[in-house]
């Protein structure tokens, strides 16, 4: 049997590559990864078995996937608060696809709630990011972690109460530098991240290290939340979002969970020099995904990671070394769009003002004729006076 990997090449949220690393923990072998995006074209002579966490659907096109994939629907959320989405997910050929491959597992009860109206066979399976196993490391370092789309207010925040180094970070990846990107910035979902496929999941890699060794994590993401949950980390969820509720349900109570203004009132939420130990009701779901999900491929791995120590040193080395190069290449490329649209702007400036000079001259030689006609006509004898 193959095996296929979901990959996301048309984003920038490496939250995307940490629910992959969740399924790639469940499959034997990578035979090939399949964007999110074009499911729906991947062809094979072969049929590829592949688990289908994760978000849809920002491509309505790539809905219902090809027929050379066959899917585990698994910690699924459906954007059903697009009416567009939901049309497709609700058409007759999804339908038909639901049953022939269901029950539906759904990430969140938002989901669930939709395909149920429909009478689609579904359950609630939680989020495939909860059967992350720690790989923790013995180590006196203590350090806080902060990814929140508000990380310098609650870092400002934490440092009057703690004196242990607190770091943001950031779940996001720098946007693609090619020069059609520089040149349409209404582009909305076509931006991508200028990494490769594989580069993204070395980074995603190093974020789970990063929160699995942490002494603590706050943050108002949902995959920072739920692997440092899965990974045994104690983590606070600041719940600010004002965009996607729909897709905390069924989440958001596996967590500790507060606003940002209560906490800056009361440190003792979430101590981070003695941090409370995380809910553990996510552990029945937990159970329940791994069973599942190991009854569809017969495999589970013992760690998350798949690249060494000395890999991941070598491999961080030459993407800064990258991001350096085409960092620079990106800057040289902006100023000399900016010197080109400088150039034409000052040259439409010259022939603007040609013009005008023009216009103004032509305007002199009619009030010079009007004038002109206008003695002529008031003083018709004056030659004949002469």
């Amino acid at each position: 049997m193959l095996y296929g990997l979901m990959s996301y090449n048309y984003t920038i949220n490496l939250g995307n590559e940490i629910q992959s690393i969740a399924a790639r923990q469940f499959i034997p072998k990578i035979d090939c990864y399949i964007d999110h995006e074009k499911i729906h074209l991947f062809k094979n002579p072969q049929k590829v078995k592949m688990i289908m966490n994760g978000w849809y659907l920002d491509c309505l096109d790539a809905w219902p996937p090809s027929e050379d994939i066959i899917p585990l629907l698994i910690s699924m959320h459906f954007n059903t608060s697009v009416n567009s989405t939901r049309d497709i997910i609700l058409s007759d050929e999804s339908r038909d696809y639901f049953s022939s491959y269901g029950p539906v597992g759904c990430r969140d009860h938002s989901t669930l709630a939709v395909l149920e109206e429909k009478d689609i066979d579904a359950y609630y399976s939680g989020c495939l990011t909860l059967t992350l196993k720690s790989q923790k490391r013995e180590n006196d370092f203590k350090y806080v972690v902060v990814n929140s789309n508000k990380s310098d207010e609650i870092i400002d925040y934490l440092k009057t109460k703690t004196d242990l180094p607190v770091y943001n970070v950031n779940q996001v990846t720098p946007l693609s530098y090619h020069k059609k990107y520089l040149e349409n910035i209404d582009l909305n979902q076509k931006m991508t991240s200028f990494y490769r496929c594989d580069e993204k999941f070395l980074i995603a890699e190093n974020l789970l290290n990063i929160y699995d060794n942490a002494s603590c994590v706050i943050t108002d993401r949902m995959h920072a939340a739920l692997p440092s949950l899965a990974l045994n980390t104690p983590v606070l969820f600041i719940n600010s979002s004002e965009y996607g509720l729909e897709r905390l349900e069924g989440i958001s109570r596996l967590v500790r969970e507060t606003t940002l203004e209560e906490y800056e009132n009361d440190i003792s939420i979430f101590d981070v020099e003695n941090p409370p130990k995380n809910p553990k009701e996510y552990l029945k779901i937990r159970e329940n995904l791994i069973k599942k999900v190991k009854s569809f491929t017969g495999h589970i791995s013992d760690s998350y990671a798949v690249y060494s120590d000395f890999q991941q040193s070598l491999s961080n080395k030459l993407l800064i070394s990258r991001t350096y190069d085409e960092t620079k290449n990106y800057m040289s490329n902006v100023n000399l769009i900016n010197s080109t649209n400088t150039k034409k702007i000052r040259a439409q400036e010259k022939l603007i003002e040609k013009q005008q000079k023009t216009i103004e001259k032509q305007e002199m030689i009619i009030r010079e004729m009007e004038n002109s006609s206008r003695w002529k006509f008031q003083n018709p004898l004056r030659k004949l006076k002469k």
